[in-house]
């Protein structure tokens, strides 16, 4: 069938969703930098599958064996994520050029469909606990190699797969700084969304996605709340009695005396460890808080019991020097109530995106999905006809889950107040 129009001929169904998953990996940031090797494990909206998280083992000395546990630990991750655009085309609108098409009708979703999946990502990055440079300090090139040896002294790989994403103000200030160090890399990259070029070893992109973090309202002098504690809940005192939003999720905070750990020598870095406060912490009556913490706290003596009911060491995830002592300081990063711009610095398998093929609905007059096999990138087009107005009401869907998986391979860059 042909009607007038450009090259004589109607827009399909399928040519249309392909020219809209074009747009869609044309403006994603964060999506190519990240875990991309999951989505044959899924089928549907609603799946939790467990990531098997690589063994670790520590050597002993000496010539009698030491019989170190092989552990098995999990991590869930669940595809929970739908965005959709819709729009009202007819028959008329067929007949246009696909640039046509693209431009009046598509344009506008995808990118905002491509802002969502990025910021997905960027969020989950605020779940991240190691830091440095100050808050209310503006960063530079130094706060790059300093973050880059930070990165070293804890076990981040170091195989070319290092990543940097930057909020715009941020990498204005340093764009100059990286412009002067033109090299290859920046040509074959050029064209990816966002590049900005390498910096100590360091691949950065920058999007206006990445979140300022608010620091929750604390006051007081907190202490911690008995000697000994490991695992992934804190018991504290010392802060300003009934207060609300006493620390938000994503609050960053040095306990004194616990300091970070090299994973492959078990040796102190001299930095003390950072905590991220998993979710809104208040205090009650008396200052006393309970806090959800991550990393958890594993000082070298955590034990964990194994299906057959046998008791396994997990001194080879040991990641601080000692537990924390009764009434040791807590000194929380940033101002009370401030806002402060974050850069994030990260290995690709830190973070994880899956996107599945969302099921076509039988009845459906149009349906039609496309899948990328190069970016793992999946969307799909459904639609009816209206026969009142002569008119198809479509709507474009992407389905997808994203999140830190492995939190210890990422890096919080903290700069000046937003």
């Amino acid at each position: 069938m042909s009607v007038q129009g450009v090259d004589n001929r109607l827009l399909t169904d399928d040519i249309i969703v392909k020219e809209a998953l074009r747009l869609l990996k044309n403006n994603l940031v964060m999506a190519p930098l990240v875990h991309r090797d999951l989505e044959k494990r899924f089928a549907k909206v609603g799946d939790t599958i467990s990531l098997q998280k690589p063994y670790r083992t520590k050597t002993a000395s000496g010539r009698t064996l030491v019989k170190q546990p092989l552990i098995d630990q999990t991590i869930p991750f669940q595809i929970n994520r739908q965005e959709h655009f819709g729009l009202e085309i007819n028959q008329r609108d067929r007949t246009l050029s696909v640039q046509n098409f693209s431009e009046r009708y598509l344009k506008s979703g995808m990118i905002q469909i491509a802002n969502v999946i990025d910021r997905s990502l960027l969020l989950k990055l605020k779940n991240s606990f190691f830091s440095s440079g100050t808050p209310g300090t503006a960063i530079g090139t130094k706060s790059f190699h300093l973050a880059k040896a930070h990165m070293g002294n804890v076990g981040v790989p170091d195989d070319g797969m290092r990543r940097g994403i930057m909020n715009l103000l941020d990498g204005a200030e340093i764009s100059d700084d990286i412009s002067t160090k033109f090299n290859e890399m920046m040509v074959k990259q050029s064209l990816q969304k966002g590049y900005m070029g390498p910096l100590a070893d360091i691949d950065l992109f920058q999007s206006q996605n990445v979140p300022t973090h608010t620091v929750g309202a604390y006051a007081g002098t907190p202490l911690i709340n008995g000697a000994g504690q490991t695992g992934s809940t804190l018991v504290t005192d010392g802060w300003d009695t009934g207060i609300t939003g006493l620390l938000k999720a994503g609050d960053v905070f040095t306990i004194g005396g616990v300091f970070e750990i090299n994973p492959q020598n078990y040796q102190s870095t001299g930095r003390l460890q950072y905590f991220v406060a998993q979710e809104d912490v208040n205090s009650d009556g008396s200052g006393n808080a309970t806090i959800s913490i991550s990393p958890a706290i594993n000082d070298g003596t955590l034990t964990t019991v194994d299906n057959e009911g046998n008791t396994l060491s997990l001194a080879a995830f040991q990641n601080v020097s000692a537990a924390p002592a009764d009434g040791a300081s807590i000194t929380v990063l940033g101002t009370a109530d401030t806002a402060y711009r974050q850069n994030y610095l990260f290995h690709r398998d830190a973070l994880a995106l899956a996107m599945v093929d969302l099921e076509l609905p039988q009845s459906a007059t149009v349906k039609s999905r496309v899948r990328d096999p190069e970016s793992g990138l999946s969307l799909s087009m459904t639609g009816a006809y209206d026969i009142g107005n002569h008119s198809e009401i479509t709507r474009i869907d992407a389905v997808w889950g994203a999140d830190l998986i492995y939190p210890e391979l990422a890096h919080r860059l903290w700069s000046d107040e937003s």
